[in-house]
C-alpha cells in the first residue's frame, strides 16, 4: 500500500448521507480523568491476539446498531450479535444506535459516547486520523488472515504511512441511472455504454418535458450532494479538486477542467433546460423525483435500482445502469470513488479494541456472510423485491475465492437479483474523493452551481476563482500536512 499523507479522505452510504463540516471539545483530543491531553491507547502485540477473546475476563463493546425505525437491518444486527456471542461469550454487548455525523464526532468523542466501531463516510478520513478518532489497525490486521485480500482501491482511502485507520465495508463508483420508459414516451433512443458529454446533452434535452414537470436530469444542487455530484464532471474532463504542494494544500476545482464542468452545468441549465424547475434538490429529492417518474436520469448506482423498484414500485425493466459519460469520444468514463468504512473508537481498552475488530470483521470472508445474503435474497423473493448485484468497489474483489462464492449463490436466483452489466463495470474508472475536507469542497462547489443554476449571465471562471480563494483561506491553510 502506498505511503500517503497525514491527511485524507472517506467514501460513504453505501447510498451517501450529506453531512456538514467537524466539530468538537479541546479540539477533538482525549483526555483523562484530570483533564490532561493524553494519546490513544495502543494495543500491544500479545493483546491484538483473537484468541485473548475467548478468555474469562468479561469485555463490554458498545456495538452500532440500526435505529429503531430501521426495521430491514434490526434483525440482520440481532443476528450478528447473537452468534457472536456465542463464539465470544465472555464480550457483554450493548446497543448504541448513534451514526456517524461529522459535526457531532466531537462531541461524541470528547464525552467517551461514541461505539467502540462504528460506520464513517470515506471523505472522514482526515478529519478522523488528524484528530485521533480512528485507532491504527495494522496491528489487528497483523493477525487476521483476510487481511491481504481486501480491495486495494478501497484500502488505500484510509492507508498513512504504512498504517490503516479503517476496513472498508461496502464502495461505489458513481454511475448514471435511466428511466427507459421515459425515452420509450419521447422516442429518444437509449445511450449506449460508451457515451459522451454530448450525448449526455442531447438524451437529457431531448426526455425533458417542462410541460409535464418532467427533467431530462435532476442533479443534487441544494446541500454538499451538490458539490459531490459535480465532481464527477470534474473528473470527466481531467480535473482534480485540490494538490498538496510545498507541503500546503491548495484547490485547482477552478482550472480549465473545473470551468468545462461548470459550463456544463450551465449549458444543461439554460440551453437545454433539461433540469427540474425546482432545482435546488438534495439526495431524497432527486430519488424521489426518479421514483416518481419525473427525472429520466439521475446520477446514482446500483442501490438507487433497489429503491426505485423496492419502494417506488418500478418495473425493474425499465430501468438502466449505464457508466459515466466520457467528456470526448474513447475517454475514460470516470465517476466518483467513495463509499463507508468501519473504524475502532482508540479510546477503548486494547481487549475492547480488539473485540470491536473482530465484530467488525466477523462475517467478511466467510460463508456465514454468503448465509445472511441467502436470508436477505430469500426475503426479498418472498416480498416480490429485487437484491442488485455487480459493484466494481466491493470490498472483496470479484475474482477471489470469496468473489465467486458470492456469484454462485447469486446466479441461483435470476428473478431476484438484479445484475448490473458487467460490460458496464468493467467501463467504469473511480477516482477517490477529495483527500482535504471533502465535505466543505462539497459545500464551497454547491455554492457556485446554486449561483450558475440562478443566473444566465453568470461567470463561471469567476465564481471558481472567488470560491477556490475563499476555500485555501478559510479552509485549506488550516491543514497540517506531514
Amino acid at each position: 500500500m502506498k505511503k500517503k499523507a497525514k491527511k485524507l479522505g472517506l467514501l460513504s452510504v453505501i447510498a451517501l448521507t450529506a453531512i456538514v463540516t467537524a466539530c468538537g471539545g479541546n479540539n477533538g483530543k482525549v483526555n483523562d480523568s484530570k483533564g490532561n491531553e493524553t494519546p490513544p491507547k495502543e494495543p500491544s502485540k500479545t493483546e491484538t491476539q483473537d484468541t485473548g477473546q475467548t478468555s474469562d475476563k468479561e469485555i463490554p463493546l458498545t456495538v452500532q446498531f440500526p435505529k429503531s425505525d430501521n426495521t430491514i437491518e434490526i434483525p440482520i444486527y440481532e443476528d450478528k450479535m447473537n452468534r457472536f456471542k456465542e463464539k465470544y461469550p465472555n464480550v457483554t454487548m450493548t446497543k448504541n444506535d448513534w451514526w456517524y455525523k461529522s459535526d457531532e464526532i466531537g462531541i461524541k468523542m470528547a464525552a467517551h459516547q461514541a461505539p467502540s466501531g462504528f460506520y464513517v463516510p470515506a471523505t472522514e478520513g482526515s478529519t478522523l486520523v488528524e484528530h485521533q478518532w480512528a485507532a491504527d489497525l495494522t496491528p489487528f490486521l497483523a493477525n487476521y488472515e483476510h487481511a491481504k485480500e481486501f480491495n486495494e482501491k478501497l484500502t488505500e482511502q484510509f492507508t498513512i504511512d504504512g498504517k490503516v485507520y479503517a476496513v472498508p465495508k461496502n464502495g461505489y463508483i458513481m454511475s448514471v441511472l435511466i428511466n427507459k420508459k421515459l425515452f420509450a414516451d419521447k422516442n429518444v433512443a437509449l445511450p449506449s455504454a460508451d457515451w459522451t458529454w454530448d450525448d449526455f446533452y442531447e438524451a437529457a434535452k431531448a426526455t425533458a418535458d417542462p410541460a409535464k414537470g418532467i427533467a431530462g436530469f435532476a442533479i443534487m444542487a441544494k446541500g454538499n450532494e451538490g458539490g459531490w455530484n459535480w465532481t464527477n464532471f470534474l473528473y470527466q474532463a481531467g480535473g482534480s479538486a485540490q494538490k498538496v504542494e510545498d507541503g500546503k494544500v491548495v484547490s485547482i476545482f477552478n482550472s480549465d477542467a473545473g470551468v468545462k464542468a461548470m459550463e456544463f452545468m450551465k449549458k444543461l441549465r439554460w440551453e437545454g433546460d433539461a433540469l427540474p424547475q425546482n432545482w435546488a434538490l438534495n439526495y431524497g429529492d432527486v430519488y424521489n423525483l426518479f421514483k416518481q417518474s419525473r427525472a429520466a436520469i439521475v446520477l446514482g448506482n446500483s442501490g438507487q435500482i433497489e429503491d426505485a423498484v423496492n419502494n417506488g414500485g418500478m418495473n425493474k425493466d425499465d430501468l438502466l445502469l449505464l457508466p459515466m459519460p466520457s467528456m470526448e469520444k474513447g475517454g475514460p468514463h470516470v465517476g466518483v470513488l467513495g463509499g463507508n468504512y468501519m473504524i475502532v473508537n482508540p479510546q477503548e481498552s486494547p481487549e475492547t479494541q480488539q473485540a470491536a475488530f473482530n465484530f467488525i470483521t466477523f462475517d467478511m470472508f466467510n460463508d456465514s456472510e454468503i448465509d445472511v445474503l441467502k436470508k436477505t435474497i430469500e426475503d426479498r423473493k418472498s416480498k416480490g423485491q429485487i437484491y442488485t448485484y455487480g459493484n466494481a468497489a466491493y470490498y472483496y474483489t470479484p475474482d477471489s475465492e470469496f468473489g465467486k462464492k458470492m456469484a454462485s449463490l447469486i446466479d441461483q436466483y435470476p428473478d431476484t437479483v438484479y445484475k448490473i452489466d458487467p460490460e458496464v463495470i468493467k467501463a467504469t474508472t473511480g477516482i477517490p474523493e477529495a483527500a482535504y475536507n471533502g465535505q466543505e469542497y462539497y459545500a464551497a462547489i454547491t455554492n457556485v452551481m446554486q449561483e450558475v443554476f440562478t443566473n444566465k449571465d453568470a461567470d463561471v471562471k469567476a465564481l471558481l476563482d472567488a470560491a477556490a480563494k475563499n476555500f485555501d483561506s478559510e479552509v485549506l491553510s488550516k491543514v497540517v500536512v506531514k
